[in-house]
């Protein structure tokens, strides 16, 4: 008898073991998925991990189907998920929830319904369980996964639904749940053979001409447009001449124009693959010094300034690995980025390269999946967030992770709360490929991993065309208040240069690392203050949406007219916000266009794209931004970025605060100035002496980086030592408190003074859930399997005393 070992994407502690049906015995392989009952006659889809002969101690049930004749996944990607798991100390249920899509994990709860474009789509090639299904879809609207096997008469339906999902037909729960996916737009253009032959498309209107006028002027409608070869939206065309957009469906069955879909972010870019562009010395210095560093160590840190090209730097060794039949993987820290990141890399690399993020439905995502895991064709370009780490590859040769400093890189909620810089490391020796880490202000890891002889460091000091880094002033706000020269938030001496920025024909970007209008309200008269009802925080005044928000769990409420502890109408706004910011600038300069760029005006898949495009082409002349403004976009016309007020950042409650707000002030200041002339940043301050100010002047990332080392050697903070959080979570406050503090002495007699707490965070109680924190210490040298396996054991033998069972523990390894 054979048995299986499976990884269910459930949060499940362990493996399970099934028995192999005699039908699919000596076909089964590892990497494969099949579907299991759980619990009765529940089915999950599961990944093998392992076969063998072993009979199992307790009973065991059959598998129910093979659901993949070949692997879905190799057994590299399930080493990386078995280091994952055992690295971040969470189960490999755990990592393949976040790893497969959800159109890869079908279970009896999977609610499906027929995708928006089914009625479009041509049925002939369903076989005939598929059309069956399809035709119940449509009768019904949705139907449960054990429904359709009813219907079908199967006891396991999923073979059937697999094929209906992953070819788009047939969407499940998580892709209901995500929308009708990415806004495209219906374009239309040349046909292959009218843009190359020119007398057949000559004869091809005079024949309209005398047959199908309103064609006729469809068709020189398309060819007056300097767009025709690329792509002009049906839209835009047929409303600008005053004609139906059906019009053109007829010129596409006549061979002469080609209708297709596109996203709007990607209109008007060229299709024709572009070379390559020329790099400067420094560049190509920089590129042989990567291959170089390839060769010794396989890890390479690049540091380029600002505006130096580190893009087109990624691009040519992305060309070297691609040409050689392999794939290259692109980390982007989030989505903000990706716009012109992709328009970027399109012109270069055309269909070659692919997106793959949270922003994408599930039914792309799993069509990327699929292609990733099956090795063919040529090489690929994947360009993602985080998550883009899970992806099978079979022919991995490059993995570049984009500002690597970015705290976007570490996941928070759910499991596994990775780092997905260093997991890039693991994954790039897991498959034998080259891993470069690129950022102007490199994180004190990657500085230590050159120190420590991890990693090669090669270095672009200077920016692209010969440009200056930009001028840093910084603004003392104790004077400018002194003085009265502050109107609102908005000192004098910033209003000035924006004006004269402006002036100029420049634009510019204001910062401020808050959304919202106003981060507190007060009763002027009570002293009233609105708080969250399930966590200890204020709510945020949303000025335009007329409500509060609570930032950490999302709870709502309308604005108060008025205090409901006293009556008085008189509640102040008090901070500073995004939407202040906003408000403020139009008041003065009302003539001129403004643009916000935070979570609240980005939610919709397309709001980057709109933001970004209207500030490119000069539609908008002022930014206004939190820290998404500060990640790798480039505009070539910025010429003055202002920092509303930089203090809040220093005195964050965390020992990466100093660390951060450098690298945050010092990649906002690099927006400005990319181009022809030097840029201008103002920092309004109360505290212009902080040495912090200095370095961000001066842009002098090495002895920053030098004076926070030697602060983390004295106090023993990473990168010098690892961390390990554990996080407790009850509704009952003294519960929490108690167990926390029970758990405290029990590590502390096996770990001594590495172990720092109970001690209440910053919000001690969130979505209603009362925390309390332990910080374990250990050093590098130290044994991280034998650290995790000491902690697993005291955290077993915790959950055993009565009253504590109930308690939430959440491992946090390297939590930051």
């Amino acid at each position: 008898m054979q048995y299986v070992d499976v990884i269910l994407p459930l949060a499940l502690p362990g493996l399970l073991t099934y028995q192999v049906p005699a039908e699919h015995a000596g076909a089964v392989k590892v990497g494969s998925r099949v579907v299991v009952p759980l619990r009765g006659k529940r089915l999950h889809t599961a990944v093998v991990r392992s076969i063998h002969d072993r009979t199992p101690e307790h009973r065991t049930e059959a598998f129910v189907s093979l659901l993949d004749r070949e692997p879905l996944l190799s057994e590299e990607t399930l080493g990386f998920w078995d280091w994952m798991a055992g690295h971040y100390c969470c189960s490999p249920g755990e990592v393949a929830l976040a790893a497969l899509p959800g159109g890869m994990r079908l279970a009896s709860e999977t609610k499906l319904q027929l995708a928006l474009d089914a009625d479009e789509r041509d049925d002939a090639d369903l076989e005939d369980r598929q059309f069956q299904v399809v035709e119940a879809l449509r009768l019904r609207g949705a139907m449960a996964f054990r429904e359709v096997g009813d219907l079908l008469g199967l006891k396991d339906p999923a073979p059937v639904l697999r094929a209906l999902v992953e070819s788009g037909w047939v969407l499940s729960n998580e892709e209901m749940r995500s929308g009708p996916g990415r806004k495209v737009v219906a374009m239309v253009r040349l046909s292959e053979r009218a843009a190359g032959d020119e007398r057949w498309l000559s004869e091809q209107l005079d024949r309209l001409d005398a047959r199908a006028p309103a064609q006729s002027r469809a068709m020189m409608a398309l060819l007056e447009d300097s767009r025709h070869k690329v792509g002009v939206p049906m839209a835009e065309l047929a409303s600008m001449r005053g004609f139906d957009t059906q019009v053109f469906k007829a010129l596409v069955e006549k061979g002469i124009a080609f209708a297709f879909k596109q996203d709007p972010w990607l209109i008007g870019v060229q299709e024709d693959i572009l070379p390559l562009a020329e790099l400067s010395p420094a560049q190509m210095d920089a590129v042989h010094g990567i291959r170089a560093g390839f060769n010794q160590r396989g890890l390479v840190l690049l540091e380029g300034v600002t505006g130096s090209g580190k893009t087109e730097v990624y691009t040519h060794l992305i060309q070297d690995v691609l040409a050689a039949g392999k794939d290259a993987l692109f980390l982007v820290p989030e989505i903000a980025l990706t716009t012109q990141l992709i328009i970027r890399l399109r012109r270069f690399f055309g269909d070659r390269l692919e997106v793959y993020h949270s922003r994408f439905t599930p039914r792309e995502r799993t069509t990327t999946f699929r292609r990733v895991a099956e090795e063919k064709g040529k090489g690929r370009l994947l360009v993602g967030a985080r998550s883009a780490v899970f992806l099978p590859f079979r022919k991995l040769g490059l993995i570049v992770v984009d500002e690597e400093h970015d705290p976007s890189y570490k996941q928070q909620d759910p499991a596994p709360r990775y780092q997905a810089r260093d997991v890039a490391a693991v994954l790039g020796q897991l498959h034998r490929a080259h891993v470069l880490i690129g950022s102007a202000t490199p994180s004190l890891e990657a500085r230590w991993a050159v120190d420590a002889d991890r990693a090669v460091h090669v270095a672009l000091r200077e920016r692209f065309g010969g440009t200056s880094l930009p001028s840093v002033e910084l603004v003392d706000l104790r004077k400018a208040h002194k003085q009265r020269r502050m109107e609102g938030h908005f000192s004098r001496t910033l209003l000035e240069a924006i004006g004269e920025t402006l002036n100029a024909g420049r634009q510019v970007i204001l910062f401020q690392n808050r959304r919202g209008y106003a981060p507190v309200s007060q009763c002027r008269t009570c002293g009233w203050v609105p708080e969250c009802s399930r966590c200890d925080v204020s709510l945020t005044l949303h000025k335009y949406l007329k409500d509060l928000h609570c930032h950490y769990c999302g709870y709502r409420e309308s604005e108060p007219k008025a205090c409901p502890r006293c009556g008085s109408e008189e509640v102040e706004s008090k901070g500073i916000g995004t939407e202040r910011i906003e408000e403020e600038i139009a008041t003065h300069f009302p003539e001129v266009a403004s643009a916000r760029m935070d979570l609240d005006t980005t939610r919709t898949r397309s709001g980057h794209e709109r933001i970004i495009r209207a500030f490119e082409t000069g539609e908008v002349q002022i930014l206004v931004g939190t820290q998404m403004v500060t990640k790798g976009l480039d505009f070539e016309n910025v010429g003055l970025v202002g920092i509303l007020q930089a203090d809040r950042m220093l005195h964050h409650p965390d020992f990466r605060a100093l660390e951060r707000t450098f690298q945050l002030l010092t990649q906002v200041a690099g927006r400005a100035g990319r181009r022809a002339d030097q840029g201008r940043v103002l920092i309004q301050t109360f505290d212009p002496e902080h040495w912090v100010f200095t370095h961000v002047v001066r842009h002098d990332a090495v002895s920053m980086a030098n004076a926070e080392i030697q602060e983390r050697k004295t106090f023993q903070y990473p990168p010098v030592v690892r961390l390990i959080r554990l996080v407790l979570r009850h509704r009952d406050p003294h519960k929490v408190r108690q167990g926390a503090s029970a758990l405290a002495g029990r590590l502390r007699s096996r770990f001594g003074g590495r172990v720092i707490g109970p001690e209440e965070p910053p919000i001690p109680r969130m979505n209603d859930q009362f925390h309390r924190h332990i910080l374990l210490k250990f050093e590098r040298e130290a044994s991280p399997a034998a650290v995790k396996a000491a902690l697993k054991e005291d955290i077993e033998a915790f959950r055993e005393v009565q009253g504590y069972k109930a308690i939430r523990i959440i491992i946090d390894v390297d939590p930051y």
